[in-house]
């Protein structure tokens, strides 16, 4: 079986920084390529592993604890509990967009057994138990960068996951077609997508920080966007707008202008 260099994955959440300086539209592909570039020994091993490794139990165990350690360790050396939590969110996202991206592009065709995504599968196990409120999920580059090209719904999915619906839940799939399909078509609608996307990002962000991010996640179902799904079922689509846009403008008064994380208004 192939070995691993378990110290090449333990130097892999140092490059977390680094590479989501690059993790925008215009940038991440060309920024993917180069962080696959300068890992290649290590996602050759992957590679080789995955196309001769009957059973990869034993070595993705391994990856993940040598992936939770490291960031357990990092997490240690941070000071304050607002550094400590920037930190676990920034490593977070890099796992997401560049560590899980690599992994599943090392496998080149999709197998009855699929070494990839179960060495994904035990890195996500591993992860939720060390850090049971920043729990990750994986995707594809593909995925990743077709949804910067899509614009992808922050706040509706994030309140999807928060409430532990599945990726393409019918919720989520209904408020883009709306947007997608009526709102951008309306008079002033691509500017008020426009905007919304520019200050969702912050808004997800910081609802990460909260205490109880799940209790956040229910009220803006519960409130909003459950009657918002309502509302497009039955054709209402200005009450719908009406109803996101009230939503949004609550999250801007709490989150951006007076955010209470902060005191100031800071994006």
């Amino acid at each position: 079986m192939e070995k691993i260099d378990l110290q090449a994955v333990a130097a892999l959440p140092e490059q977390a920084q680094s590479c989501l300086k690059g993790f925008k539209k215009n940038t991440y592909a060309a920024s993917f390529e180069t962080y696959m570039d300068e890992n290649r020994a290590l996602w050759d091993s992957f590679h080789a592993l995955f196309s001769s490794a009957e059973d990869i139990t034993g070595t993705a165990g391994e990856v993940a604890d040598c992936l939770v350690k490291t960031v357990e360790e990092a997490l240690a050396d941070k000071k304050g509990r607002i550094g400590k939590e920037q930190l676990q969110l920034d490593i977070n996202l890099y796992m997401v967009s560049y560590v899980f991206p690599a992994i599943l592009s090392c496998q080149e065709y999709p197998k009855n057994n699929n070494n990839a995504v179960k060495m994904a599968d035990v890195i996500c196990a591993k992860w939720k138990e060390a850090f049971p409120k920043y729990s990750i999920s994986y995707t594809d580059f593909a995925s990743i960068q077709g949804g910067f090209k899509q614009k992808l719904c922050y706040i509706t999915t994030a309140v999807c996951s928060g409430l532990h619906k599945a990726p393409g839940c019918r919720e989520l799939v209904v408020m883009k077609k709306y947007r997608d399909e009526y709102l951008i078509k309306q008079e002033g609608g691509a500017e008020v997508i426009e905007e919304y996307y520019d200050i969702a990002p912050t808004i997800v962000k910081r609802i990460a920080k909260e205490d109880d991010p799940e209790g956040k996640y229910l009220y803006l179902w519960e409130h909003y966007l459950k009657f918002c799904v309502a509302m497009i079922d039955a054709g209402q689509f200005e009450e719908c707008r009406d109803t996101y846009e009230r939503m949004v403008e609550e999250l801007r008064q709490e989150y951006i202008i007076t955010d209470h994380h902060d005191g100031l208004c800071q994006r």
